[in-house]
């Protein structure tokens, strides 16, 4: 099989995972039980993340069905503006990676409940890192925005929405 096709299965096989799990998240939300407080109901956000998903996933399927790739940047911001090669590498282990550390995030959350922010500061620092090139400077500056948006998400659910965190 050539890497075209090879490409293009894999695109679709996303597209079709995509819309499998925004159904099935979307179908599961609206299982959630009604509150007396929201108007909506306690699965209106969750049913309109998910059906976000499954149109993204339409979407998706509408490119790769017209030819287009959907694995691949034509450019990337961490290439660099001015380069000769702007085509971006595949990093497949990245997205394993992304996977299994927002798994345990939410592990984590289940079992230690009270550290929503440092669990949060970690899961961003860890993704943030991966995804940086391995230098001490990138990993500094993917710490503090970590630290700095854990924060930040603490205070605006926490303090100015005044939501239960997990």
């Amino acid at each position: 099989m050539d890497d075209t096709r090879k490409a293009r299965n894999a695109d679709l096989a996303f597209a079709a995972v995509t819309i499998a799990v925004g159904a099935l998240f979307f179908f599961e939300a609206r299982k959630l039980p009604a509150s007396r407080f929201d108007p909506l109901g306690a699965g209106s956000f969750p049913m309109a993340i998910a059906g976000f998903l499954a149109i993204m996933g339409v979407v998706a399927l509408v490119m790769t069905l017209a030819g287009k790739r959907i694995g691949a940047a034509e450019t990337s911001l961490i290439v660099g503006v001015n380069q000769a090669d702007q085509t971006a590498p595949p990093r497949p282990w990245l997205a394993v990676f992304s996977f299994l550390a927002v798994a345990a995030y939410t592990a984590i959350l289940q079992i230690l409940p009270d550290n929503y922010m440092w669990a949060t500061a970690a899961l961003l620092a860890a993704l943030g890192i991966a995804m940086s090139p391995r230098d001490s400077r990138s990993a500094g500056i993917a710490l503090a925005i970590a630290i700095v948006g854990a924060a930040f998400l603490d205070y605006v659910f926490g303090t100015l929405l005044r939501l239960p965190m997990p």
